[in-house]
């Protein structure tokens, strides 16, 4: 990362700023929290990763100034793809056999391309999400996929996924209209094709699911009860008409991984935090509703499961006034019962894989906060 192509990256994605670059440092940065990088690290020639930088640049004819930064270098999808495979192997049962034939039907496949596409997108209000993006870089020949992003350490509630008590009302609140806001601005209406589809549909899915929750409940029996099972179990049956509501519903781009990992806050124009959603590699057009339920799940515990209710009704009331789509309670909540049950059987039978391996210290309590969603609905 010298000088010149740093200096070629900002140009290209802001060439009115006339980006200038004349040094570039590396600093300290803890990466740690990557987990597909982590989990993805030695399965690849190229380096893969958060680094930091220090650099000296001035934009459009203005003073020099020193500025840090964070290089992303992405790993390919199929380095992703052939690492959770691995995971699945290691931990034998129904799931070893099950799923290598679903490799590339978990969305992982694109991830490489899929970030970077969001982060090149003309800028719009709803962009307000967004970090700061400096620079993008790909080139499928060396499979080499960089951002090149603000540096946000120092923002508020950065990676609290392990303090969850940390996200008062206010967070909350703030998130879920700037939620609604980006939502609003890609929505899909009901009935038109999303620009991409998903890579497989529930009746694919379903013997996957079948091999995850069995292998939740081998594993984690005190998480996953007989009833619990049962029930998830049930759901999965009724999959070919679960499916068939779900595609006949409204669609929108969601970041498809929004939870406390993701996300800080910077100070707002009105005084009030404003959200940073990051780390969009798996993002895709699925029900607007997703991404409000992950982030429920991961920041209320038992003592606010009773807000729940409350705080999807706001983002309702958000996503309808700006769209004028959802005025109708029942069809929102029964968009919400299938986002939450698709999070609870794909997104959390996944992350049980590496927590088999290495335990998240955070995933039992979003796995109880599931249930008690699933089970108020």
């Amino acid at each position: 990362m010298n000088p010149d192509f740093l200096q070629a990256l900002l140009r290209q994605h802001a060439p009115a700023q006339a980006a200038e670059v004349r040094a570039v440092r590396p600093r300290p940065l803890d990466s740690s929290t990557s987990i597909l990088s982590s989990l993805t690290a030695g399965r690849t020639a190229q380096p893969i990763g958060l680094y930091g930088l220090e650099v000296e640049l001035r934009e459009a004819g203005q003073p020099w100034r020193t500025e840090r930064l964070v290089l992303k270098a992405k790993p390919h999808g199929r380095a992703i793809c052939q690492m959770i495979t691995g995971l699945a192997q290691a931990c034998g049962g129904a799931v070893a056999e099950v799923y290598p034939a679903f490799e590339y039907l978990t969305g992982f496949g694109n991830t490489h391309r899929r970030e970077l596409a969001v982060y090149a997108a003309p800028a719009s209000p709803a962009a307000a999400l967004l970090p700061r993006v400096w620079g993008t870089h790909a080139d499928p020949a060396t499979d080499t996929y960089l951002v090149v992003l603000e540096d946000l350490s120092e923002r508020e509630l950065l990676n609290s996924v392990l303090a969850p008590a940390h996200w008062t009302d206010a967070h909350l609140r703030a998130a879920l209209r700037q939620l609604a806001a980006w939502h609003a601005h890609h929505l899909v209406p009901a009935g038109a094709a999303p620009p991409e589809a998903a890579p497989a549909t529930w009746p694919q899915l379903a013997p996957l699911w079948e091999a995850l929750l069995d292998h939740a409940g081998r594993q984690f029996p005190d998480l996953y009860s007989a009833a619990r099972r049962r029930h998830l179990g049930q759901a999965i049956s009724g999959t070919p008409g679960n499916w068939a509501t779900l595609s006949a519903l409204s669609k929108t781009l969601i970041h498809n991984d929004l939870n406390p990992r993701n996300t800080c806050f910077r100070p707002g124009p009105d005084g009030q935090p404003a959200l940073v959603a990051y780390d969009w590699e798996l993002a895709t057009y699925h029900l607007p509703q997703y991404d409000a339920v992950e982030l429920l799940c991961f920041v209320l515990g038992p003592d606010r499961y009773h807000l729940r209710a409350g705080y999807l009704g706001y983002y309702r009331q958000q996503l309808h006034a700006r769209t004028g789509r959802f005025a109708d309670a029942a069809a929102f909540a029964e968009g919400t019962r299938l986002a939450t049950l698709e999070f609870g059987l794909h997104r959390l039978g996944l992350y049980l894989l590496p927590h088999t391996l290495s335990p998240y210290p955070f995933l039992p309590r979003v796995v109880e906060s599931f249930f008690a969603a699933a089970n108020s609905e």
